[in-house]
């Protein structure tokens, strides 16, 4: 059983940070200060402009089953924990804006604030254990971590209302189906699956990854017209990068470009 301190991983492998809720024994639901140590481990990140992806895992079988609701869990009580430190309610806003690319590497429970947070991540990856369930209703509350105004982009706000107002659990293919998650492995391939995915992502010009990020970002925030200034002016300026030039001199050589974000 992992005591306190070391129910947040955190490890960095190059242009890669893996986040891990670290209490297997309890499918990873949150007790103590797991939310508070995250939400700080997020902020440094999202400082942290040489970082191409941030995966959040759970160790062991499951991702996140939401609040533990045992006597000495995060969630127990009359009093809601978050209340002294109302912050962590934006964990899915600092996975969602960060400047690195974020995964959410679901296998099994993935409920409550899991659920929220996962929805906050650009990309949700499960294997086919992965069971999904927003749970809010069925213990009493209207939910929290933004699940409505994530999902709702996510799968379209008719199912994302459907999953919140009549929760239920349901499974890995289900939600690679409705667009929850977008890639679905099976339970061997799965390991594998997301480390390509970040390698991938690692070896993208750094630039241009960080761009394209902002741009999804800045497509939330304006309307259309003013959406497409702030994208040609960012065009243009990574036009002129050595990066830009180095990927095309790549191309015609037929060989993998060396970036070096500039």
């Amino acid at each position: 059983m992992s005591g306190a301190e070391d129910d947040i991983l955190f490890e960095r492998d190059g242009r890669v940070a893996t986040i891990t809720l670290n209490r297997p024994h309890r499918r990873n639901a949150l007790a103590g200060g797991m939310s508070e140590r995250l939400y700080h481990h997020l902020i440094e990140l999202g400082q942290d402009t040489d970082l191409a992806a941030v995966v959040l895992r759970g160790a062991g079988a499951d991702f996140c089953a939401g609040m533990d609701m045992v006597p000495s869990g995060e969630g127990a009580g009359s009093r809601d924990p978050f209340a002294r430190d109302q912050r962590r309610y934006n964990i899915a806003l600092l996975l969602h804006q960060m400047p690195a690319v974020t995964i959410a590497a679901i296998r099994g429970a993935c409920a409550g604030a899991g659920f929220g947070w996962a929805c906050g991540c650009d990309f949700r990856v499960a294997d086919e254990t992965a069971k999904f369930n927003t749970a809010f209703l069925d213990v009493g509350v209207a939910g929290d971590m933004g699940g409505p105004w994530s999902l709702s982009r996510i799968v379209g706000g008719a199912k994302a209302r459907d999953l919140y107002f009549f929760p239920r659990r349901f499974m890995g293919p289900e939600a690679f189906e409705i667009g929850l998650v977008q890639r679905l492995f099976t339970a061997d391939a799965f390991e594998a699956g997301v480390v390509e995915m970040t390698t991938r992502l690692a070896n993208a010009a750094p630039l241009a990854l960080a761009g394209m990020k902002a741009n999804f970002l800045e497509a939330e925030r304006v309307d259309f017209a003013s959406y497409l200034t702030i994208e040609t002016q960012r065009h243009l300026l990574l036009f002129n990068t050595q990066d830009r030039i180095e990927a095309m001199r790549a191309f015609v050589e037929k060989r993998a470009p060396n970036f070096v974000g500039r």
